[in-house]
């Protein structure tokens, strides 16, 4: 199993930066490599799926998702069963002063078995790195816009 984590200190509520995420069908304004929700079940909540379509690193994709933890505000879990991974999006928040501690981590888990299992892992993880900072960054700009330079 391969792990990728990012985290920011994100300039909302708690509930606010949970709303956002909870926005399912929103997701395509706020984060960069999502292009497309195609479908989604209904409101957020445990059993909750969705297809988006992606493209990140270049590469397009479209993905399935459910949610199987949904504990308002504090943490989502989402899996997703795609490409010959087992993969597991963990999102927790925690309510800092004005701000919110929004931690995000992927695990990703090749169905390969021994090396090539090893090799599906190892090169998956690099864009599953870049959806997670991108995803985290892109709660950061909803609510504080874009740094300045």
């Amino acid at each position: 199993m391969r792990r990728v984590e990012a985290e920011a200190l994100v300039g909302a509520s708690r509930e606010e930066v949970w709303d956002l995420y909870d926005d399912i069908a929103g997701t395509p304004r706020w984060v960069p490599f999502v292009e497309e929700v195609v479908y989604v079940s209904g409101p957020a909540h445990v059993g909750t799926v969705y297809r988006e379509r992606t493209r990140l690193g270049g590469i397009a994709g479209v993905g399935q998702w459910e949610i199987v933890q949904h504990r308002r505000p504090v943490q989502q879990v989402h899996v997703s069963h795609g490409n010959g991974l087992d993969s597991t999006l963990i999102i927790t928040f925690e309510g800092r002063g004005t701000g919110t501690w929004v931690h995000q981590s992927a695990e990703l888990r090749s169905r390969l078995w021994g090396p090539l299992g090893w090799l599906h892992e190892a090169i998956a993880i690099i864009p599953a790195g870049w959806g997670v900072r991108a995803a985290v960054a892109g709660a950061k700009r909803a609510f504080e816009g874009d740094p300045p330079r």
